[in-house]
């Protein structure tokens, strides 16, 4: 396929127990780029190293679904190099931009401060936005249509007074798993759904809320949570659309694994599964292009306007 002939590239890449996704556009005779979450610290090289390989040197929006180190410390780098502009960012917002504030206490939440920090930086302050359900949102794009689906509230990383007993780091887990920030992208007559990490729970009630449930019969669903149980359940049933591609990014031990509650519904659906960190004996992936021997791959599909379907295929596609 000649590059001339494609007008949306999805490409989800291997980072691990993470996510990290790349969708570029045509608009007219100019090249959109949004990217969501960057993987974690074991990947922090990999988003940077396929955007510049993919020749990207302008990100028109950056998004960064909560606070995780897993998905966001790969966007370091990005928000560090020169090569790149960015226009826009989407993200939890942060009470304080300093690169260390005495009170933030996990991990997580000194790595997103260090990336909030760098994005007050290089981002304008009006281009820097903390979406909920329902907020306007500016228009960035004559193409691609946006839509947040989660959180209801603004998700705002707040130090602790001094005195203030200490969350436990699974307990401000699961908080920002809840206020994961899902999106709804329509773009050239595709759409995708991005749900980050967002909890069984809240998907049950997004489902539930007949405003919404339009926006989640998508043609590409990234899975939740790593489809761990919980992470959707019979909620996916009324959602996802026959036939529908479902992106996981499965990790090699179970406890990250999908799930067969999750399996099970995904195939009643009849949904393509495919999965960034394939490992051997994973029996669900359909990509014909699975290297499973190198356990991981970048799930890349490739969209034409008015083709009757996307192509998957693991390889990387250089849009120039």
């Amino acid at each position: 396929m000649s590059v001339e002939d494609i007008d949306v590239v999805a490409s989800f890449l291997d980072v691990g127990h993470g996510d990290a996704v790349v969708i570029r556009f045509r608009e007219g005779h100019e090249l959109r780029t949004i990217v969501v979450d960057g993987g974690g610290p074991e990947h922090s090289d990999v988003l940077l190293s396929y955007l510049l390989d993919n020749t990207v040197a302008r990100i028109d929006l950056l998004v960064a679904s909560h606070i995780d180190r897993n998905h966001v410390a790969g966007m370091i780098p990005v928000v560090e190099s020169e090569r790149l502009t960015i226009q826009n960012f989407w993200g939890p917002a942060c009470e304080s931009a300093r690169p260390s504030v005495q009170g933030l206490r996990t991990s997580d939440e000194r790595t997103y401060q260090r990336l909030y920090s760098r994005i007050t930086q290089r981002v304008r302050a009006e281009h820097i936005l903390c979406p909920t359900r329902g907020m306007p949102l500016p228009t960035l794009f004559r193409d691609c249509a946006l839509t947040v689906l989660n959180p209801i509230r603004q998700n705002v990383l707040t130090p602790p007074a001094d005195d203030a007993p200490a969350k436990k780091p699974a307990d401000i887990a699961i908080e920002q798993n809840e206020l994961s920030l899902v999106l709804h992208i329509e773009c050239h007559g595709l759409s995708l759904l991005l749900t980050s990490d967002l909890g069984g729970h809240s998907f049950a009630g997004m489902v539930a809320d007949a405003g919404i449930r339009e926006f989640l019969s998508v043609d590409i669903m990234k899975v939740a949570h790593y489809g761990r149980a919980g992470s959707a359940g019979g909620a996916l049933t009324q959602a996802l659309r026959d036939r529908c591609a479902a992106v996981l990014s499965a990790a090699p031990n179970d406890d990250r694994g999908v799930s067969p509650e999750t399996l099970s519904v995904l195939q009643e659906v009849r949904a393509e599964l495919f999965c960034t960190a394939h490992t051997p004996g994973n029996a669900f992936c359909h990509n014909p292009h699975c290297r499973a021997a190198n356990g991981g791959q970048n799930i890349v599909f490739f969209y034409r306007r008015g083709a009757p379907s996307f192509t998957p295929s693991a390889d990387a596609c250089v849009l120039s």
